[in-house]
């Protein structure tokens, strides 16, 4: 596995999931953690597969407009994002974020940090076309 991680640009994802389980173990060359279905079908010991996408797209806003903010010298103190996904519709999926803002920010500096939360490099990735490749490891 590390040789995988090696050859990457940038951190491979990797899951590994046990026989007679839904739990699975998610990780990169750096960090883990684990993922589940919710009962009935799983055991609920993890984030949710869509949950971590939403936080994908979360902590990507945040740090984003962090990054910002700082950079601005805007008095930014906390900045929390939810992010709800909407799968009910046949041919869209829509990605719903709420951003709220702690600190000493003017109206024109709210709506300022609200646009710079479009430049998420996340939020930019899941605004394209989507192509999928499966392969089978060797070995």
């Amino acid at each position: 596995m590390v040789c995988l991680l090696a050859a990457s640009k940038h951190p491979m994802v990797i899951v590994k999931n046990r026989a007679g389980a839904t739990k699975s173990l998610v990780a990169t060359d750096r960090f883990t953690t684990e993922s589940d279905t919710t009962p009935p079908a799983g055991k609920g010991a993890g984030f949710r597969p869509h949950e971590l996408l939403e936080a994908a797209l979360a902590s990507c806003t945040a740090i984003t407009l962090r990054m910002f903010a700082d950079a601005q010298g805007l008095a930014l103190d906390v900045v929390t994002v939810s992010v709800e996904v909407d799968r009910s519709h046949a041919e869209e999926v829509v990605l719903s974020t709420t951003i709220a803002f702690e600190g000493e920010l003017s109206d024109a500096e709210r709506k300022l940090l609200l646009k710079a939360a479009r430049s998420c490099p996340v939020r930019k990735t899941l605004s394209k076309r989507f192509s999928f490749s499966e392969a089978e490891a060797l070995g």
